[in-house]
């Protein structure tokens, strides 16, 4: 049982169907979540933090490839729907941070010398004055984030497998 969950949960290989999807995405959601949790209630700082958020998001990544993944190449398709969508996300955050005071905020450092010391006074007033652009646009981020998610995890979870043989294996029992 927990062999086959593993499996499920992070080995990229082979294929799955839409029920076993949804339950290990299900599953896997609880996981992150837990563990994301465990990691902010021991709030010891420093290394135990660094190291736990590395493994979070490492279990994050090979999680969302292997479950995702598998669910893809069910239908015919490889892993780069995943690639493409993250990369999406990205884009989108970065386009949505520059046009809400980012670009000014890169422009008001980019005055100083890489290695200068800037006084900390400076610094909170150039802080505080682009944070609460960038605070009010983060409705626009998750609603965008969420946006791309969502419609990509219909489209695997719905999409009809393929009932045949394809280029990763046999169809799912």
């Amino acid at each position: 049982m927990i062999k086959t969950a593993l499996y499920h949960l992070f080995v990229p290989s082979g294929r799955t169907d839409r029920k076993t999807f949804w339950i290990t995405l299900a599953a896997f959601a609880a996981l992150v979540v837990g563990f994301k949790a465990g990691l902010f209630m021991n709030d010891t700082g420093g290394a135990v933090y660094f190291w736990g958020f590395l493994i979070w998001l490492t279990m994050f990544f090979c999680g969302v490839f292997a479950i995702y993944g598998k669910r893809l190449k069910d239908f015919g398709r490889s892993v780069l729907p995943i690639v493409t969508v993250l990369t999406a996300i990205i884009i989108v955050l970065i386009i949505i941070m520059l046009a809400n005071g980012g670009a000014e905020y890169f422009d008001a450092y980019s005055q100083y010398d890489r290695k200068a010391t800037i006084d900390p006074e400076i610094r909170r007033e150039i802080n505080a004055r682009y944070e609460a652009r960038m605070a009010g646009a983060a409705p626009l981020v998750t609603l965008s984030t969420s946006a791309l998610i969502i419609g990509f995890t219909l489209w695997v979870g719905l999409t009809k497998g393929d009932p045949n043989d394809n280029r990763y294996g046999p169809p799912p029992k």
